[in-house]
């Protein structure tokens, strides 16, 4: 068993990670129950339940995606905290080969579960691999990164100083042969401020269009026809 570096008491119905959050710790139980669900359609479903021993957390820990589902415990109970050093010690240990698979399987496993709980990943606006330069601001800076992929909903950014979940703020898209940047507003929806590979799960962060004028979204058809 891997070492810990401390220790959660939690009572009955307090959450120990809400789906969405960060996945920086890997837990194990070590009395008591976790159950692990997700939310549909306003129904919860319980995905499963992790009791003494079991290890639970992950797969967000693998992917560096934010949390697939939420945990929250049954009756009283104790978890542990793995020491996050000796796991990231252990992963960097295996060969580039054996990291992939493990992280491939990851994806495979929640896209699995997702699947299975009724969550379709079919997006509303395709996502297309388009690389376009620009710069969001954070608070009185202006910080500059450019596209992973995009779509006319939303788009992947690819920074090294990622804005948190949540935060809303403004995006100077800049197009080809475009003489002005597109200004949009934006929310964060999730954020990868680490990577054991950057080079296959580099940093940054997922956002979705909350302001778009009808313009500047016809400027963006342009460049992703599958809009």
């Amino acid at each position: 068993m891997f070492p810990i570096t401390d220790e959660e008491l939690y009572e009955d119905g307090q959450i120990v990670f809400d789906e969405g959050d960060p996945g920086d710790k890997v837990y194990v139980v070590q009395s008591g129950a976790v159950a692990i669900y997700k939310m549909v359609m306003g129904e919860q479903l319980v995905v499963e339940v992790m009791r003494c021993e079991e290890v639970f957390g992950e797969m967000a820990f693998v992917t560096g995606m934010p949390r697939s589902a939420t945990a929250r415990a049954m009756g009283k109970a104790v978890v542990g905290v793995v020491d996050a050093r000796v796991l990231r010690e252990e992963f960097k240990s295996l060969s580039p080969g054996m990291r992939k698979m493990f992280t491939s399987m990851a994806f495979r496993l929640k896209k699995t579960t997702d699947t299975s709980t009724g969550v379709t990943y079919i997006r509303k606006f395709p996502r297309v691999l388009r690389t376009f330069s620009l710069k969001f601001q954070n608070g009185d800076d202006w910080l500059s990164g450019y596209t992973q992929d995009a779509s006319c909903g939303g788009l992947f950014i690819k920074t090294k100083k990622p804005l948190h979940r949540g935060v809303n703020f403004i995006l100077e898209l800049a197009l080809p042969n475009e003489p002005k940047p597109l200004s949009i507003r934006c929310e964060v929806v999730w954020a990868r401020m680490e990577s054991e590979n950057e080079k296959e799960m580099p940093l940054g962060m997922g956002v979705k269009f909350l302001n778009i004028s009808k313009a500047d979204y016809e400027k963006l058809r342009v460049y992703i026809p599958e809009c």
